[in-house]
């Protein structure tokens, strides 16, 4: 089903990721029982630098694949991933962890009725792979951090999902 030309305006940007995380082995066990190369790995004790400069250790090895659609709908990338992985449900091992799918939807109007929506089919795919699914669903609809109602909250502004500029800075 084809999503409407409404919705899709309403729709900044949507990424999917398929992977494992949470267990000690070594990511490259992964990457070989499935034949597939990783978009992202983390290992296990591993050094990172967050946002704004902080360090921390990795608390557990990850392997993640990215969908490499440009599409607003979920569900186009959701079926790019199911094809990248078909027929890869054996070569899962306990020591991996359980599989997820991770939904990022970024939207400017998140009201009843929106939000992303998932096709029978797709369902139907992370089902068979007895896998989570996460999402992380935002309205991104201010150009600043400027309070918003009585209750002066403040939402995360349009700047914060953009590509960082060199030497650009992110004022929340």
């Amino acid at each position: 089903m084809s999503i409407s030309e409404f919705y899709t305006s309403t729709i900044l940007k949507v990424s999917v990721s398929f992977g494992f995380a949470g267990f000690d082995g070594d990511p490259g066990e992964i990457t070989q029982a499935f034949g597939i190369p990783p978009d992202e790995v983390r290992r296990k004790g591993e050094r990172r630098m967050l946002r704004g400069g902080r360090e921390f250790d990795t608390p557990f090895s990850s392997w993640t694949i990215v969908s490499a659609d440009d599409s607003k709908d979920v569900n186009g990338h959701l079926r790019g991933l199911l094809r990248r992985i078909e027929g890869k449900q054996s070569a899962c091992k306990a020591e991996f962890g359980r599989a997820s799918f991770g939904v990022t939807w970024k939207c400017n109007y998140l009201y009843s009725g929106s939000g992303p929506f998932y096709e029978a089919d797709v369902i139907a795919g992370i089902a068979s792979w007895q896998a989570e699914l996460f999402q992380d669903i935002y309205q991104v609809d201010q150009e600043q951090n400027d309070p918003v109602g009585p209750e002066a909250l403040r939402r995360i502004p349009k700047c914060w999902f953009a590509e960082p500029d060199a030497g650009a800075t992110r004022k929340l």
